[in-house]
C-alpha cells in the first residue's frame, strides 16, 4: 500500500515545467491588470502572436508549396504572361516561390489574435495579374539549407493591429523559416541525372561513359566470338544498344540517387535473358519467344534443345594486348639479300668485303740548276734570232721523299724515282750577214714518291675491326684472306698504267696520277652459303623480336612495325654481332652480311610503318564520315570506357539523417519497341510512345565494299576484285555446306566461285613456278612440275589457293624441288627456296589476275546466309531438335565465312590485325520520372515527397478565379548519347564485323525518342 501511494506521489518534471510556464503567464496577467493598461500594450501582444502564428502558416504553406511543385515541376516556363515572370534560368525555384507566396497569401486570412480587447491579422497583397505576380515572387526567397532541408524568407508581411474597432498599429515584419523538405534535393537530383545523362564519354562520368563501356564490353565479346567460329552475324545490333543503356541508365542512377529503379533492375534482367537467348537464335531469324518466356520465368520450356553459339577464348578487351613480332618481314628481308631487291645482294656484300681499296699516292720536289747559262758569240751587237731546246729525260732510281699515308690506310708499295731532265737550247745569233749557233746544256731533276696504299675498312654499315692474318692464307673456311692482294693492286694502279718511271715522268710533268680502286680478294669455296646459314639463324632471331601493343591501339594510333625497326636498331650492334678482330675475311664478309640483313630488315619496317599509319588515317577517314569519334580522342574514349567502375548502393545524407531516395521511372526498361498506356500507364490512352531509338552504323562491311573500298584502295588497284584467301575461304564454306545439304541456288553460285577462284588459284601457281625457276637450276616446266607436286598435299581448289595465300604451300613446294634430281640436298638450300617462295607467293596475291572478281564471292555468300537461315528456321519450327545436327552447324559457320572489317596493314604477308567499327547513335525520354523521398507514416501523413516529369503543362490558379494560368511544363527527362565502338581482331579467320547484309540498324521512331503516334485502329 504505502509503494502504491509512492508511484502517485512522483510527479513527472515535464509536467511540473509546464505548470510553472502557466503560471508565469497567468501571474503576468494578473499583474498588468493590476497596473496600467494600454490599448498599445495589447496590440503589441496581439501582433506578436499574429506572428507567432505566421511562422506556423509559412511552414505548412512551404510544405504544401513543395509537394505541389515536386508533384507538377516547372522545369520550362510557357510563354504565356503569367510564364513569362519565370526566370529561365531558375524556373523550377522561381514557381515553388510563387507557390509559397499563393499559399501563405490564401493561408494569412485565418490568423486572428487577441489579447483583451486588441486583435492582430496578417495579410499578403493578392495578385491579379501579372505584374502583381512578379512582385509576389520578388518577396521570397528559398535556399537550400544543407541537404533536405529549405530556407524560406518572405518578405513585407503586413500586420495591423486594432482595438475597439480602430487600427492601433500597423507592421511589416519578414518572417524566415527553414522547413524539412527534399524538394530542392530532389529536383537538384533530377537535374544532375539529367545531365549525367548527356554528358559525353569523353565529358567525364555519367551515362555516355558507361554506355560505351558496356557497348565495348558487348561487342568485343561478340566479335571474338565471331572470329572464333560463332556464327555471329550481327556483332552489334540494337538489342545490343538497348541493354546498353538501359544498364548505363541504372548504375547513372544509382550513382547519383544511391538507388536505381527496382523496375529497371526487374526490366534489365529480363532484357539480359532476352537478348542473350536472341544472340542464340539470331542466326535463325525466329525470335525464339517460347525460350525467353521459359528462362524469364513466365512459360514452360518448348520442345528442343537451345542451339550452343560459340565463344571467345579467354576475357577479351580493348586493354588486351597483342604481341606483334618482326615475323613475315624477317623473310622478306632474307629473300632481298638473297635477289638484291632495294640493296646490296648477298653476294655483293660479300664481294664488297674481300675487295680491298687501293690508291695510288704521289709527290714530286723539283730541283733545278742554279744557273741556266745564256752564252753569246764572241764580240758585240749579236742579235738572238731563233732558239731551239732538246729535252732528252732519264728516269732512275734515287733519293725522294715519298707522300704520307692517309688515315686508316696503309702502304703496299712505295716507288721512289729521280726523273732528269737534260736540256739543250740551240740559239742562232744574227750581226749583219753573219749568222751564229751556241749551245747551252743544263739538268733539272725531279725526285718523285710514289706510295700505293690500301685500306680492308668495310664500310660504314660494318664494324672496322683488325683482321687476323689478313694478307695471308688462314682463318674462318681457311681461305687466302687477301695474300696477294698488294700484287694485283700494283698491276691496276701501276704496271698497266706504264709502270712506276711512267708514272714518276708523269709526275714530274705536272700530270695527277692519284687515283683509287677496288680490288678483290679471292674468295675460298661455300663462302656465300656458309655466309647465308649464318644469316638465317639470325633471321629466326629477328623474326622472334616483337613488341606488345593495346589491340584496339592497333586502329587508334599504335604502330607496331614502328616500334620493332625502332628496337632493332637500339639491338643492332647485339645481332650483328662484330668480334674484336675478325678471324680472316671470310669472317668479316659474315658479318657484313649480317650488317646488310638487320640494315634490310629495319628499312622494310619502316616502309611498313608509313602503310599503317597511312591506313589508320583512312580508317580515321572513314569514321569521320559516319561523325564518330577519330585519332587520339576515339583512343581516350577507350581509355575510358575502361576505367568505368560500379557505383554501389547508398543512401542520401540529409541534415535529417540518411533518406532513401525512390526512383520510379516510366518505363522502367527502356524499349527500342513502341509502348502503349496498357503497358505504360504514363502514355496516354490511344498513343504509342517510343522511349528508345538508336542507330547504328558498320563502318566496314564485307568484303571490300563501303568504306573498306576507300582504305584498301591505297593499296590495292581494283577494289571490285577479293583477295583469293577471301574467296577461296567462301568457297571453302560453301563446299562444306554441300557436303550437308543440298541447295538449288547454293550448287549454281559455288559453280562460278569455284571457276573464278580456280582462274586465281592458275595465276598464283605461274607466278609461283616462275619464281621457283628464278630461285633454282630448274626448267620452267620441271618448276610446275614442283609445285604442282607440292600443292598435292591439299586436295581441293579452295584449300590449294588457301595454302598459297597465307604461304603455307612455300615448304612442300621446295621439298618437292630439292627432290629433283641437279638439285642440292643441303638444308640451307632448301632454306633458301622455300624463303623466297613464301615471300613470291605473297607479293603474287596483290596481282590482279590473282584477285577473283567480288561478284561471285558475294553471290555465294548471298547463297549460304539464305539457305542457312531457311534452313535454321525449318530446325527451330521443328522445336530445334535438329538445331545442333552435323547440317545445320555447318551452314551456321557458313553464314559468317565471308571475313569481313579492314586489315591494319592491307599488305600480304604483313597483316597484324583486323579492325571494323560502329558508329551508335541513341536517344532516349521518360515517359514520366518520379522520385520520391521521405515515407509516409499515421503520425506524418503525406511526409513522403514525390518530384515527378512528365512533359505536361503546369498551370497555378494565380488570381483566385478558380482557373489555372498556365506557368510552365514539366518536360521529360531525356538525352542522347553517342559512342564509336571499335574493335580488333588478330588477323585471319573471318576478321570481324556485321555479315548480314545490314550495314545501318535503326529503331523504330529513330531519331525522335518519345515521338507519341496515335495506335493504328484495329478492325
Amino acid at each position: 500500500m504505502r509503494l502504491a501511494d509512492d508511484r502517485r506521489a512522483r510527479v513527472p518534471f515535464a509536467l511540473v515545467g509546464v505548470l510553472l510556464l502557466v503560471g508565469s503567464a497567468t501571474l503576468g496577467a494578473s499583474l498588468l491588470d493590476q497596473h496600467d493598461r494600454t490599448p498599445e500594450v495589447d496590440a503589441g501582444a496581439a501582433v506578436d502572436r499574429a506572428d507567432a502564428a505566421v511562422q506556423t502558416v509559412v511552414r505548412d504553406a512551404v510544405a504544401d508549396a513543395s509537394r505541389r511543385a515536386a508533384a507538377a515541376p516547372v522545369v520550362e516556363p510557357a510563354n504565356t504572361r503569367y510564364g513569362r515572370v519565370i526566370n529561365d534560368s531558375t524556373p523550377f525555384r522561381d514557381a515553388l516561390r510563387i507557390r509559397i507566396y499563393l499559399a501563405v497569401q490564401s493561408r494569412l486570412g485565418a490568423v486572428d489574435k487577441r489579447v483583451r480587447s486588441a486583435g492582430a491579422t496578417a495579410s499578403l497583397p493578392p495578385v491579379t495579374n501579372a505584374s502583381d505576380l512578379r512582385a509576389a515572387k520578388r518577396r521570397v526567397t528559398v535556399d537550400r539549407a544543407g541537404e533536405g532541408r529549405v530556407a524560406v524568407t518572405v518578405r513585407n508581411v503586413s500586420f495591423v493591429a486594432e482595438h475597439d474597432g480602430q487600427t492601433v498599429a500597423r507592421e511589416r515584419r519578414t518572417v524566415d523559416v527553414t522547413v524539412p523538405t527534399p524538394v530542392l534535393l530532389l529536383h537538384d537530383r533530377v537535374e544532375r541525372y539529367k545531365d549525367r545523362l548527356n554528358r559525353g564519354a569523353l565529358d567525364g562520368p555519367g551515362f555516355g561513359r558507361r554506355v560505351a563501356a558496356r557497348l565495348y564490353a558487348m561487342a568485343w565479346a561478340r566479335g571474338y566470338a565471331q572470329y572464333g567460329g560463332a556464327p555471329v552475324a550481327n556483332v552489334v545490333g540494337n538489342r545490343h544498344v538497348e541493354l546498353a543503356a538501359n544498364g548505363a541508365a541504372l548504375e547513372t542512377q544509382r550513382s547519383v540517387f544511391g538507388r536505381a529503379d527496382p523496375g529497371g533492375r526487374v526490366g534489365l534482367a529480363k532484357g539480359t535473358a532476352r537478348v542473350g537467348i536472341t544472340d542464340a537464335l539470331a542466326e535463325t531469324n525466329v525470335s525464339g519467344q517460347g525460350w525467353v518466356d521459359y528462362v524469364l520465368g513466365e512459360g514452360d520450356p518448348p520442345n528442343g534443345t537451345l542451339p550452343g553459339v560459340g565463344n571467345a577464348t579467354g576475357p577479351v578487351s580493348p586493354g588486351r594486348t597483342t604481341t606483334v613480332g618482326v615475323n613475315y618481314t624477317a623473310d622478306v628481308a632474307a629473300t632481298a639479300l638473297l635477289t638484291g631487291s632495294e640493296g646490296p645482294s648477298l653476294s655483293a656484300v660479300v664481294d664488297d668485303a674481300y675487295g680491298t681499296k687501293a690508291r695510288l699516292v704521289s709527290n714530286s720536289r723539283t730541283v733545278r740548276p742554279s744557273v741556266r747559262p745564256r752564252t753569246e758569240p764572241a764580240g758585240g751587237n749579236w742579235t738572238l734570232n731563233d732558239t731551239r731546246r732538246e729535252t732528252d729525260v732519264t728516269v732512275t732510281d734515287g733519293r725522294a721523299s715519298l707522300p704520307s699515308v692517309p688515315p686508316g690506310w696503309h702502304e703496299l708499295r712505295s716507288y721512289r724515282r729521280v726523273v732528269a731532265e737534260r736540256t739543250d737550247a740551240h740559239r742562232e745569233w744574227t750581226r749583219g750577214n753573219e749568222t751564229v749557233w751556241t749551245t747551252d746544256r743544263w739538268t733539272t731533276r725531279h725526285r718523285v714518291g710514289i706510295r700505293l696504299v690500301g685500306t680492308h675498312a668495310a664500310g660504314e654499315r660494318v664494324p672496322n675491326r683488325p683482321v687476323r692474318g689478313v694478307h695471308a692464307p688462314g682463318g674462318a673456311l681457311d681461305g687466302p684472306n687477301l695474300a696477294g692482294i698488294e700484287r694485283r693492286a700494283a698491276r691496276r694502279l701501276v704496271v698497266d698504267r706504264g709502270g712506276a718511271n711512267e708514272l714518276a715522268r708523269a709526275v714530274a710533268d705536272g700530270d695527277d696520277v692519284d687515283g683509287t680502286v677496288t680490288v678483290g680478294g679471292r674468295q675460298p669455296d661455300g663462302v656465300e652459303r656458309w655466309a647465308y646459314r649464318d644469316v638465317a639463324d639470325l633471321r629466326e632471331r629477328v623474326r622472334n623480336v616483337s613488341v606488345t601493343v593495346e589491340r584496339a591501339g592497333l586502329a587508334t594510333g599504335a604502330n607496331p612495325p614502328a616500334e620493332l625497326a625502332a628496337k632493332l636498331r637500339s639491338r643492332r650492334s647485339a645481332l650483328v654481332d662484330p668480334p674484336g678482330r675478325y678471324d680472316g675475311v671470310a669472317d668479316r664478309a659474315r658479318v657484313g652480311v649480317r650488317a646488310a640483313y638487320v640494315d634490310r630488315t629495319i628499312r622494310l619496317l619502316e616502309r611498313q610503318a608509313e602503310v599503317v599509319a597511312e591506313t589508320q588515317a583512312e580508317l580515321d577517314d572513314a569514321l569521320g564520315d559516319l561523325g564518330a569519334v577519330t585519332g587520339d580522342r576515339l583512343q581516350d574514349l577507350i581509355d575510358a570506357a575502361r576505367a568505368v567502375d560500379q557505383p554501389g548502393r547508398h543512401v542520401v545524407a540529409t541534415d535529417g539523417g540518411p533518406t532513401t531516395l525512390r526512383v520510379d521511372g516510366a518505363p522502367a526498361y527502356l524499349t527500342t519497341a513502341s509502348v502503349d498506356h496498357d503497358r505504360v500507364p504514363a502514355v496516354a490512352d490511344g498513343e504509342t510512345y517510343h522511349p528508345l531509338v538508336a542507330r547504328n552504323e558498320n563502318v566496314v562491311t564485307v568484303p571490300y565494299g563501303d568504306a573498306a573500298e576507300g582504305i584498301v584502295g591505297e593499296f590495292v588497284d581494283d577494289t571490285t576484285r577479293v583477295d583469293l584467301r577471301t574467296a577461296a575461304k567462301t568457297l571453302r564454306e560453301t563446299n562444306r555446306a554441300l557436303d550437308a545439304v543440298d541447295d538449288e541456288g547454293v550448287v549454281a553460285s559455288r559453280r562460278n566461285l569455284w571457276s573464278a577462284v580456280r582462274k586465281g588459284l592458275r595465276n598464283a601457281t605461274d607466278a609461283t613456278a616462275a619464281e621457283l625457276a628464278a630461285a633454282t637450276a630448274l626448267s620452267r616446266r620441271e618448276s610446275r612440275d614442283a609445285v604442282r607436286d607440292g600443292l598435292s598435299e591439299w586436295d581441293s581448289t579452295a584449300a590449294r589457293a588457301i595454302a598459297l595465300a597465307n604461304g603455307s604451300a612455300a615448304a612442300p613446294i621446295a621439298d618437292a624441288a630439292a627432290a629433283r634430281s641437279g638439285t642440292p640436298a643441303a638444308p640451307a638450300w632448301r632454306d633458301r627456296v622455300r624463303t623466297r617462295l613464301r615471300v613470291a607467293t605473297s607479293e603474287a596475291m596483290e596481282d590482279g589476275s590473282v584477285r577473283p572478281p567480288e561478284g561471285p564471292v558475294r553471290d555465294a555468300a548471298s547463297s549460304l546466309r539464305a539457305a542457312a537461315r531457311s534452313r535454321l528456321e525449318g530446325a527451330v519450327e521443328d522445336g530445334l531438335r535438329r538445331a545442333g545436327d552435323r547440317a545445320t552447324k555447318r551452314l551456321a559457320r557458313a553464314r559468317t565465312a565471308v571475313p569481313a572489317g579492314v586489315p591494319v596493314t592491307p599488305i600480304p604477308g604483313y597483316w597484324f590485325a583486323t579492325a571494323n567499327a560502329w558508329q551508335v547513335d541513341l536517344g532516349g525520354r521518360y515517359a514520366r520520372f518520379t522520385v520520391r523521398a521521405g515515407r509516409d507514416s499515421p503520425a506524418t501523413p503525406g511526409a513522403t515527397v514525390a518530384y515527378s516529369r512528365d512533359g505536361s503543362p503546369v498551370s497555378v490558379d494565380v488570381d483566385g478565379d478558380g482557373e489555372g494560368e498556365r506557368l510552365g511544363r514539366s518536360t521529360r527527362v531525356s538525352f542522347e548519347a553517342s559512342t564509336t565502338v571499335l574493335v580488333v581482331v588478330p588477323p585471319g579467320k573471318s576478321g570481324v564485323g556485321d555479315v548480314d547484309g545490314q550495314r545501318t540498324e535503326e529503331s523504330p521512331g529513330w531519331p525522335d525518342a518519345g515521338r507519341a503516334d496515335l495506335k493504328p485502329l484495329v478492325g
